[in-house]
């Protein structure tokens, strides 16, 4: 580290001390350099106990239970009851935190009370709490350069509305955090209008999603990470999977920041 880098650290480090910023969920005062203290971090929910295909919840034991949402928890082969009736052509899907109280909170910030700048810390919570193996493929340069970045699109109003894209953004700042920085493409289109998926319960959003989404011809061969924000029943991440595959795809991949556990709340 030369001199001018130091003395910027030192005089970074001393506005900290002397002037400590407040922490965006629970308003204490600290000195660390996120917009969040470290407690609320360790508070946020993990979801460490979930289908090994979409992600979803499950309760950690082998014994098979029925949630209120009819779906079988702690399948033996770690899968849950839709996954094994209907596979999705994604092949796994990575979602680290619940949406509960912490990263729900972050995430409403971001999205609906125009954070944009809060992006990078959740690209790097996001990465943080990813497996190795899946982390490689964006690491390493020979499989970095067949993988490709796809946000699963913003209806363009609700972009308008909100003042950014804000998949776009998390696909760019996971880029920028890797060693060998995948490349993001846009190659993913909505076909239609949809209505708000909060509003609507599980047939109605499945009912919705169906054929909403078509992917560039471009994406045939490619190997594909598709980035959303929170997995609510996975339907959208389904439509767009298939999408992807139907186009040509050589594997698709879901990385999303949070998963919705059963009863189902807002995606």
């Amino acid at each position: 580290m030369n001199k001018p880098e130091a003395f910027h650290r030192s005089k970074v480090q001393l506005i900290r001390w002397l002037a400590p910023a407040s922490c965006l969920l629970c308003r204490r005062q600290h000195n660390e350099a996120r917009a969040i203290c470290a407690d609320c971090e360790v508070g946020f929910s993990r979801n460490r106990h979930a289908c090994h295909r979409c992600a979803l919840p499950l309760q950690p034991t082998n014994a098979p239970a029925i949630n209120r949402m009819g779906f079988a928890c702690g399948s033996a082969r770690g899968l849950c009851t839709t996954c094994i009736k209907n596979p999705p052509h994604f092949f796994g899907a990575h979602a680290p935190y619940l949406m509960r109280t912490g990263m729900r909170d972050l995430i409403h910030l971001w999205k609906f009370q125009n954070r944009p700048q809060l992006t990078g810390l959740l690209a790097e919570l996001l990465l943080s709490r990813l497996p190795t193996a899946s982390t490689e493929s964006l690491t390493t340069p020979r499989a970095a350069a067949h993988t490709i970045l796809v946000p699963i699109p913003t209806q363009w109003r609700r972009q308008a509305r909100r003042g950014f894209d804000h998949t776009w953004l998390l696909a760019n700042a996971i880029r920028s955090q890797c060693l060998q920085p995948a490349v993001v493409r846009p190659w993913l289109l909505n076909r239609h209008y949809r209505a708000a998926q909060h509003r609507l319960n599980r047939k109605s959003r499945l009912a919705d999603t169906r054929d909403r989404f078509v992917a560039r011809p471009s994406i045939a061969g490619h190997k594909v990470v598709l980035i959303d924000d929170v997995m609510t029943t996975g339907a959208t991440a389904r439509a767009a999977a298939r999408a992807c595959a139907e186009a040509g795809a050589r594997s698709v991949a879901v990385w999303c920041l949070a998963r919705t556990p059963a009863p189902f709340a807002v995606e």
